[in-house]
């Protein structure tokens, strides 16, 4: 007996010590947690500092410009010393040229242009103005010594022939009309017999003889004493008379006289050249270029690089002619070259930063070729043509470095582009600031140095980790921000928390209920 009641004191004590635990533990865990859920403020001082906004972007080099030198086609090759990606000197030798197919060339472009000096010397000096069809003049608005050019720009023609003896008027109204029924077609001074033509979306369209009648003059149409309405006369088959130039001297024709095609109609002075004379004048200018061309390479049959570069392309073929020319200067695209260097790097804006890039904006660029050095560049073309890719819409800036016989074609590299700068402002970190529909704020301590408060403040320019303040803060002052690391946590706290939170919420949206 006397040993079953010691183990059960034993165990009594036993219960009491665990109870006693717990109590403590929950005690401790409870004033745990109260400090846990206190606010714990951090303060940071604002510091002068230097802001910059940039936009980023990759891509590859390529070069400053290219240059395609041309050669006269139907010229045999005989050789041709480079290949694609060679590069080159100026004065290299390209190509060479047969002798034999240099003189052919020679001899026919030599007969072409004994064709064009015939056809130039045979020119006829434009001296008139001749009717183009047969018709009625029923607008002149050119005179003795008016200049060409200035009448048709302030009339629109040096005069207007009615070719079908009809005028024309329109005429507004919603009665039903008869086609091809009679009428009359009144104006100031005179009246003639005229036709219901056509209808027309508003009313009718009335014709009448043009012999006589006024042009753009007001007219009324009648049937009998009934008015069916009014318009102005027109023409009804137009044809504008017009000329390259000149001086008018003299005016051979009236308003309302009836003239033939080919009657002349005007008497013109310092006129241009006719068509067909500019155009033989242009070709026999172009065969004289290229007939110095072929006479330069029959002296020296190479052909040489005129620039420094890389050959691009080449597009003839060793022991085969140069294809015939299609341009009218009787040349061939030959060889394409790379020239300038490889300076050039285009990357995507986005459409959110494309119009904050500018002409010769610094950038910083980077080739994986030259891992930790970085080069001088500008930009210097901008494409507002953006390209579609998802839900993003991207614009070319191409950037442009200085000459480096290092830099390759190809080559990736990035360009950082600097398109602001605030440099001695006052900067705190964008993490600290907060806003709400008033604006932008930070914590300051209050006067009696026991709470936070407000202030407002105003932000310019960030690089996304630090903004500047334009107004509210200056560098020294002190602002303080709620410091979460700081606050203690423990299994299930931050489950409880968001519970507690979306209670709140829920709360909240149902109006308390």
């Amino acid at each position: 007996m006397q040993t079953k009641k010691k183990k059960s004191r034993v165990w009594l004590w036993i219960l009491i010590a665990v109870v006693a635990t717990i109590v403590i533990g929950l005690i401790l865990l409870r004033s745990a947690m109260l400090r846990a859920s206190e606010a714990v403020y951090t303060s940071y001082t604002v510091v002068t500092g230097n802001v910059e906004r940039t936009i980023t972007g990759s891509g590859q080099l390529a070069p400053a410009d290219s240059e395609t030198l041309r050669l006269p086609g139907g010229v045999l090759v005989n050789t041709i010393p480079v290949e694609a990606g060679d590069y080159v000197s100026a004065g290299d030798v390209l190509a060479t040229l047969d002798v034999g197919s240099l003189n052919d060339a020679i001899a026919q472009t030599s007969s072409d242009l004994a064709t064009l000096d015939r056809e130039i010397a045979s020119r006829s000096k434009v001296t008139s103005v001749k009717s183009p069809a047969r018709g009625r003049i029923k607008y002149l608005p050119a005179g003795n010594g008016d200049d060409v050019l200035a009448v048709i720009g302030e009339y629109g023609a040096l005069a207007v022939l009615s070719t079908d003896d009809l005028m024309q008027v329109e005429i507004t109204t919603d009665s039903q009309l008869t086609l091809y029924s009679d009428v009359t077609v009144c104006w100031d001074g005179g009246k003639a017999e005229g036709m219901i033509f056509e209808k027309t979306a508003n009313g009718y369209l009335v014709t009448l003889t043009d012999n006589g009648t006024p042009y753009l003059a007001d007219a009324q149409v009648f049937d009998g004493e009934t008015l069916l309405g009014e318009g102005t006369l027109t023409i009804h088959a137009p044809v504008s008379v017009l000329a390259a130039g000149g001086e008018i001297t003299d005016v051979d024709a009236e308003e309302n006289d009836l003239v033939y095609s080919g009657t002349k109609l005007f008497t013109l002075e310092n006129a241009p050249d006719s068509a067909s004379y500019r155009i033989s004048f242009s070709e026999r200018t172009e065969k004289a270029a290229l007939y110095e061309t072929l006479l330069q390479y029959l002296s020296n049959p190479n052909v040489l690089a005129t620039t420094d570069g890389i050959i691009n392309e080449v597009l003839i073929s060793q022991d085969s002619e140069i294809p015939d020319a299609t341009a009218s200067d009787g040349l061939t695209d030959a060889f394409t070259l790379h020239t300038g260097g490889a300076v050039k790097l285009s990357i995507d804006a986005d459409e959110l930063d494309i119009y904050s890039v500018a002409l010769a904006q610094s950038a910083s660029v980077t080739l994986d070729a030259y891992p930790g050095e970085s080069f001088y560049a500008a930009v210097t073309h901008i494409s507002y043509i953006g390209s579609v890719s998802g839900t993003i819409t991207t614009y070319p800036v191409e950037v442009t470095l200085a000459y480096d016989a290092r830099l390759l074609e190809g080559m990736n590299g990035s360009a950082v582009i600097l398109t602001a700068k605030s440099d001695n402002v006052p900067l705190i970190p964008v993490d600290l600031i907060n806003e709400d529909s008033a604006g932008a704020y930070v914590y300051v301590l209050s006067a009696d140095g026991k709470s936070y408060e407000r202030k407002d403040i105003t932000t310019g320019l960030s690089d996304g980790t630090n903004a500047e303040i334009t107004s509210g803060l200056v560098a020294g002052d002190v602002i303080w921000y709620l410091d979460n690391s700081s606050q203690i946590t423990f299994p299930g706290m931050n489950y409880s928390n968001n519970r507690l939170e979306r209670a709140q919420q829920s709360d909240s949206t149902n109006g308390g209920e």
